[in-house]
């Protein structure tokens, strides 16, 4: 006994809700989004200064333990500033916290900490928080190349 297989056309109702009218096109729901995100702008600028806050403490409690997951601690505020900034245009700050993320992660590695190197890099990235928009008109690029300086001695050559 055999029986014909019965082939269902399942209806796909994204595809269908998309092609109704009324729906955004991919143009305005970009431009909302945009919108939702400028609209935190001064909360989140205002959490970078609090998060550079916080790395200048967690690098002074590791250099006085002398532990090495305050590394990965300062990593990760370090990592968050660098999303935060990315997002909202500082491009300072993020190559700053970007650099910063360099240098934990090869301590945290076990390679002997320069706490110097870590307080520098701490020290431009809350100048850098601070100053947010005007960080560019305040000579950035003097900060950042001096970041860069400290990072090509301290990290070996990629």
């Amino acid at each position: 006994m055999t029986s014909k297989a019965r082939v269902f056309a399942v209806e796909n109702k994204l595809a269908q809700i998309t092609r109704e009218p009324g729906g955004r096109t991919i143009e305005n729901a970009v431009r909302a989004a945009e919108t939702r995100v400028e609209s935190t702008r001064g909360a989140s600028i205002s959490s970078l200064v609090e998060k550079a806050e916080q790395m200048t403490v967690l690098a002074a409690e590791g250099r006085a333990s002398g532990d090495l997951s305050a590394f990965g601690a300062i990593y990760d505020v370090s990592n968050a500033i660098f999303g935060l900034a990315g997002s909202f245009g500082l491009k300072a700050l993020a190559e700053a916290a970007f650099s910063l993320c360099d240098l934990a992660d090869w301590f945290r590695g076990g390679e002997p900490a320069n706490w110097p190197a870590i307080d520098v890099h701490v020290d431009g990235i809350r100048l850098l928080a601070t100053l947010g928009d005007k960080a560019g008109a305040a000579g950035a690029d003097s900060i950042l190349e001096g970041l860069r300086r400290v990072r090509a001695r301290v990290l070996p050559a990629a």
